[in-house]
């Protein structure tokens, strides 16, 4: 440590109090304050004991270089001052000795705390004004954010690692094709990628150490902005009533993009546009699931979650999910002014089925002299995400195999009699090697997965494909997460209203391209989602009463293959009950009534 001539002088003042005359077992020092600031006396245990020890009447005299060494705050100053005038303390300095029971003492030692105050004002006024300036230049220094170090003139440069430098690209290409933070991390975990991380504790500050993905650090990186080579500087704002219950200091919160004060653009190399950045940042806020966000595509069959709005009120619709024995549709519901207390009832609900049907038709119709380079995209894109991940696995093993080599050097160059050291670097090396095998393994699994290749054939038939979307949007292999994916490409938001027109609801579509699109649905009406006797059993009913007995024409049914609306074989109960309703009889049912 270096400096300590002030800290020596605070220790001399015992002697200074025996030269006043008091004896030397009698003097105490109280330093378990140092290296504290004396702007409160909150965490300060040593100026407490003072004040205690003072009011007490234990003391005689209280000794300090100055007054800033026992309080910058004029309260704990003149709060001591005013204990030691009612106990008949004495306060001396190196100069002299103040009695504060003497005005004109008083009104010095008064003068002093003031200026201590006042000079603690003056130098976080000036420290703070230096830091700002610095910050409008871009010089401020402060740690860097995994993927730059910087550079021999202390500029900012790209990591020279290039494991480091392609990982974090992988990253931002990885968000560019799933859209959700999430994913990226179930992406990034399948693969068996880690994530680079710089050591900011003091054991082993600014070192390389490599991390299991996680979504608080995907969300970082991501909204970083230095990533996008722009210098940011006062991105957080710590005013308002807000503050720690724990500490009690305001909480701090932060500013819009459009407030942030110092924004530096094409500081340094960047690893994406300030354009994407701005985009990715939207897409994480639309992911929220509130009021004013879209949300994140969901498993369930609803396909406007998250883009539906009351054509009534206003408000963001959400869905009402029933249980699957019940086998019923999602709904639409807007109860957002019911919830807020601002209604009495809910403003509207009704069943997904329609609207969706609909939608789903209006949206094949728009886009499907597009299914053609829709599909070739989606190959190029595949193919782009293999040779990424391939180029990821290879960069990981090739690490690993460099630290296995570093660790038989470091093994090679101890002596061997050292046993002590000898052994715990080949337990190292074993580490090292065990890995390397651990990662070339997965490395073979991988590629032997992803081997595929298309022939021409293959592409005609995708071309094919790709001409009928229909058919790509009704397959069963197509989750219900993808249709709400390709749905959100084409259409920024839905509008119903079912309560102007009665037994019908009036759709507003609004494109992507601004296009606004208007249409009408029918209600379900009552039975319409019940289950039903196929219409081809019926008929064939029809044909053979008359002249058959419920028993043949069941028996006959059964081995046609056809079954009930409940898929079970047909009796004689289910024959004679249609039969009944729609006025038929069959033959030898009618002959045995006439009987």
């Amino acid at each position: 440590m270096e400096n300590r001539e002030s800290t020596e002088r605070q220790y001399h003042l015992r002697e200074r109090a025996v030269q006043l005359g008091w004896p030397a077992s009698h003097v105490e020092v109280i330093d378990e304050d140092q290296g504290r600031s004396g702007s409160t006396a909150a965490h300060r245990t040593g100026f407490q004991r003072l004040v205690t020890e003072v009011g007490l009447g234990k003391v005689g005299i209280v000794l300090m270089l100055e007054a800033s060494r026992l309080a910058r705050n004029n309260s704990d100053w003149y709060r001591l001052i005013e204990i030691c005038g009612l106990t008949s303390t004495l306060i001396g300095d190196e100069g002299a000795v103040y009695s504060p029971r003497e005005p004109n003492d008083r009104l010095l030692l008064g003068v002093k705390g003031t200026l201590s105050e006042a000079e603690l004002f003056t130098l976080r006024t000036r420290l703070y004004e230096g830091r700002w300036n610095k910050a409008r230049k871009g010089h401020l220094q402060f740690s860097l954010p995994t993927g730059y170090v910087h550079g021999a003139n202390g500029d900012w440069e790209l990591d020279p690692d290039s494991q480091v430098r392609e990982r974090l690209s992988y990253l931002f290409e990885s968000f560019r094709c799933h859209g959700i933070a999430r994913s990226v991390v179930r992406d990034l975990k399948q693969q068996g990628l880690d994530l680079p991380t710089r050591i900011t504790s003091r054991d082993g500050y600014g070192s390389l150490v490599w991390k299991a993905a996680s979504l608080s650090a995907v969300i970082r990186i991501l909204r970083n902005p230095a990533y996008a080579g722009v210098y940011v500087f006062g991105r957080w704002e710590y005013t308002g009533e807000r503050r720690s219950a724990k500490t009690g200091k305001v909480i701090p919160h932060q500013l819009p993009m459009a407030k942030w004060p110092v924004k530096i653009e094409l500081h340094h190399p960047a690893y994406l546009s300030w354009e994407e950045y701005v985009k990715n940042c939207e897409r994480l806020r639309q992911n929220w699931s509130r009021e004013e966000a879209t949300g994140v595509v969901r498993e369930g069959s609803a396909l406007l979650q998250g883009i539906v709005y009351c054509g009534i009120c206003g408000n963001k619709m959400g869905v009402q999910n029933h249980v699957l024995r019940e086998k019923r549709s999602p709904s639409y519901i807007c109860q957002a002014s019911y919830h807020n207390g601002d209604a009495d009832k809910i403003c509207q609900s009704m069943t997904s089925r329609p609207v969706d049907a609909a939608i789903a038709e209006a949206l094949l119709e728009a886009v499907s002299p597009l299914g053609v380079e829709v599909g070739f995209r989606v190959l190029e894109q595949l193919e782009q995400d293999m040779a990424a991940q391939r180029r990821q696995r290879e960069l990981q093993l090739e690490q690993a195999r460099y630290e296995a080599r570093l660790a038989q050097r470091q093994y090679d160059a101890v002596d061997p009699d050292n046993r002590l050291v000898a052994s715990e670097l080949e337990r190292r090396w074993n580490e090292k090697l065990e890995r390397v095998n651990h990662l070339e393994q997965s490395y073979a699994q991988a590629e032997q997965e992803a081997r595929w290749n298309i022939s021409p054939q293959e592409r005609q038939a995708i071309k094919e494909l790709a001409q009928n979307l229909p058919s790509v949007w009704a397959a069963e292999t197509t989750t219900n997460k993808e249709r709400k994916r390709l749905l959100r490409l084409a259409i920024a938001s839905v509008q119903l209203d079912g309560v102007n027109k009665p037994e019908q609801i009036e759709v507003q579509v609004q494109w992507r391209s601004g296009v606004l699109t208007h249409f009408t649905v029918n209600r379900p009406a009552p039975g319409d989602g019940s289950l039903k006797t196929p219409p081809e059993a019926v008929l064939k009913i029809h044909e053979m009463a008359g002249k058959f007995s419920y028993r043949d024409i069941a028996d006959h049914l059964n081995v046609m293959g056809y079954r009930s609306a409940f898929g079970r074989p047909y009796t004689h109960q289910h024959v004679g009950y249609i039969c009944r309703r729609d006025g038929l009889a069959a033959d030898r049912e009618r002959r045995q009534n006439s009987e």
